[in-house]
């Protein structure tokens, strides 16, 4: 891609026209944070030009032809030759006169990390082309001392944002997706960090947000680094994997197998109570607006059950339509057959949630929200379910959904795994049960714990049977959530949740 010499490229229109026609398609193809599409469907058109340090590095927002916006930090590097660790950074060539370098994505760039730190700490503004970038810190990064950036891992699992580990002192998450709107993971993390005595999530350290029009867009934010030995989700996963390995050794190894279940157990127990005060803390402040618990209404219970039959209905009509694997036919067979005393079941249920009240809650808490800190659980990510628009992320609901979501990924933990090893003949009679029981023992385990941190409040019903029911009704919307997710992501795994769903219909007598 040749730039005229003297020019920026950012500002040249025949460079502009090459992106967005063939280098930008190609690149988001192989995106893990866009969308899944071919590059010949990707029709992105640059609607903004952010300049972020000098002429070298600016971000660019693309919209794409469904009115998406995305967020790309783009810098020109003339320094460097196309290696293997730059390979997935690439975006284009480029070429001035005998020049030759790259246009790449810096999300994960040490000197770019480097320069978003800098320019938080000394609260920076930046005006461009309507647009306004600035640079908020929280009080906490004011008591940490500036220092030269060492190494910067990106981590590789993200799917929607682009996440980096800078040394063992900070996080830096760009979002990819930018959306108008006030962004519930910054504004959670200012109240947790500035406005409650809840220590259990890591520190905010402060965002960056730009303005253009009088909306205004996160563009990332920054946390402070917690050590820890990785998500819960996949430690879960080992754990279970060596108990149940330890199992099927035999007496030799019972030892090994019960330790590793008790010294789960108690973990999970740890969780259950930092869930309670993560919720204790989120309802604690009656003078903050957008965090003042409130009662629940009518309103508030026709939006649940309509957002949870509308979902239903997608996927009765897509289970009808699409192909699966003949050992889940018969699930999904069940589950048509309850179509229409669906939405009479989900009204019965969440009618007995009159009597706690409504909060900021985390919105998408599972195992892999979580981080496992010695003995002890950190809770991430307070973005909310990612396929929710902003406001709906940012309703209040019972304490309920953010339980439901946790005892919905216990469950998935141990059947997701029982799944794997049936496929590869490891799934023994004797070792179905004790993954049932593991997962049992664990979901018991978060709710006692989570009810006694509780203990008598407003968040939870006072009687078992309304706090049953309100529970189960998260849990169906959990598991219809899941449902949709692996008919659209992962059909392997469909027989997961529509167990889950079924295991609460039957429990209601409905199927």
């Amino acid at each position: 891609m040749e730039t005229p010499e003297g020019s920026s490229w950012f500002a040249n229109s025949e460079v502009t026209a090459a992106l967005e026609e063939h280098f930008l398609p190609a690149y988001l193809a192989k995106a893990r944070w866009f969308p899944r599409n071919s590059a010949k469907r990707i029709k992105p058109k640059i609607i903004a030009r952010l300049p972020f340090s000098g002429n070298a590095t600016v971000f660019i927002v693309i919209e794409t032809d469904h009115h998406a916006h995305y967020l790309l930090p783009l810098t020109a590097d003339w320094s460097v030759d196309a290696g293997p660790e730059l390979e997935k950074s690439i975006v284009a060539p480029l070429r001035q006169g005998e020049r030759e370098g790259l246009l790449r994505d810096v999300a994960a760039d040490p000197a770019f990390i480097q320069k978003l730190l800098d320019h938080l700490r000394r609260e920076v503004s930046i005006a461009g082309s309507g647009w306004r970038l600035d640079f908020k810190p929280t009080t906490k990064l004011g008591s940490r001392p500036p220092r030269a950036t060492a190494r910067v891992r990106a981590i590789q699992g993200e799917q929607s944002n682009s996440t980096a580990l800078v040394d063992q002192d900070y996080v830096v998450k760009l979002y990819r997706h930018i959306e108008p709107g006030q962004n519930p993971e910054i504004e959670m993390g200012y109240f947790l960090t500035e406005a409650t005595n809840f220590t259990h999530t890591p520190a905010l350290l402060g965002h960056v947000e730009a303005t253009y029009d009088s909306a205004s867009y996160a563009l990332g934010i920054v946390h402070a680094f917690v050590p820890n030995h990785g998500d819960a989700w996949t430690w879960s996963v080992d754990r279970l994997s060596i108990y149940l390995d330890a199992m099927a050794e035999g007496s030799e190894e019972r030892d090994k197998a019960l330790t590793t279940r008790r010294d789960y157990l108690q973990w999970v127990r740890h969780l259950g109570c930092r869930v309670a005060e993560m919720h204790c803390a989120l309802a604690s402040r009656d003078d903050v607006a957008a965090f003042k618990p409130e009662p629940i209404n009518e309103r508030d219970l026709d939006f649940w059950i309509g957002d949870l039959v509308e979902r239903a209905a997608r996927i009765f009509n897509r289970l009808e339509e699409t192909p699966l694997d003949a050992n889940d036919r018969p699930l999904v067979e069940r589950l048509l057959r309850v179509r229409s005393a669906l939405s009479g079941y989900a009204a019965h249920l969440i009618s007995h949630t009159h009597g706690p009240c409504k909060i900021r809650h985390h919105g998408d808490l599972h195992l892999g929200q979580v981080l496992v800190a010695g003995e002890d659980a950190v809770i991430i990510d307070f973005e909310g379910e990612p396929s929710r628009p902003l406001a709906d992320r940012r309703r209040k609901a019972p304490a309920a959904r953010d339980v439901a979501g946790v005892l919905r990924s216990l469950d998935y933990a141990a059947m997701a795994l029982g799944q794997q090893r049936q496929k590869s003949e490891k799934l023994t009679p004797s070792a179905l049960r004790a993954l049932h029981a593991w997962r049992d023992q664990s979901t018991d385990g978060f709710l006692s714990a989570y009810q006694e941190a509780m203990g008598p409040s407003a968040l939870w019903p006072a009687r078992s049977d309304d706090a049953k029911a309100m529970l189960n009704f998260f849990l169906l919307e959990k598991a219809f959530y899941e449902v949709e997710y692996e008919l659209s992501y992962r059909p392997a795994w469909i027989s997961v949740p529509l167990q889950g769903v079924l295991r609460v219909l039957e429990e209601g007598g409905v199927t």
